[in-house]
């Protein structure tokens, strides 16, 4: 018998805020909130100064990067997550979970050190990536826009 679930699905809105420049990567910023079409744009502002930060972490390991990334910034029950991602090595994907609790100090706090991966509504965004990914790089890989029309792929639905 599965646990008793509390609350029912519904769909919420995944909107695509930006393309942003920050120490040479570019992030595609995606917004999902339970509260309003996008997020609070604060929690944004505190997420960039963040990541300068966060993507060092591509640094782990000896791999390419190609320096494009993505960032979901999720308003939930608990706070605002923080999903931080890059295609490492052609087809593999680097995750860094986030969070900024709402009774805690106005700071993000790493988050995936015991396993969370994503939740339902992430993972519509990430498997619109994913698929991006292959489409536009994967499978044109001598395409010189390649990572352009990547880029330029953007999602904006209810979820």
């Amino acid at each position: 018998m599965i646990p008793e679930i509390k609350h029912t699905y519904q769909k919420r809105p995944v909107r695509f805020i930006e393309l942003y420049a920050c120490e040479g990567w570019t992030l595609k910023i995606y917004s999902i909130s339970i509260k309003n079409e996008v997020i609070d744009y604060s929690l944004l502002a505190l997420a960039k100064i963040e990541l300068p930060l966060w993507l060092k972490k591509n640094a782990i390991y000896d791999l390419d990067t190609y320096k494009v990334a993505t960032l979901i910034l999720h308003e939930g029950k608990e706070g605002c997550f923080a999903i931080l991602n890059w295609w490492i090595d052609e087809n593999m994907l680097q995750q860094y979970v986030y969070l900024k609790n709402n009774a805690g100090p106005n700071e993000f706090r790493y988050f995936s050190h015991n396993g969370i991966y994503t939740c339902v509504w992430e993972m519509a965004v990430l498997w619109f990536e994913r698929n991006a990914w292959v489409e536009y790089v994967l499978k044109n890989p001598q395409n010189p826009d390649a990572i352009k029309n990547y880029l330029a792929a953007q999602l904006n639905e209810d979820v």
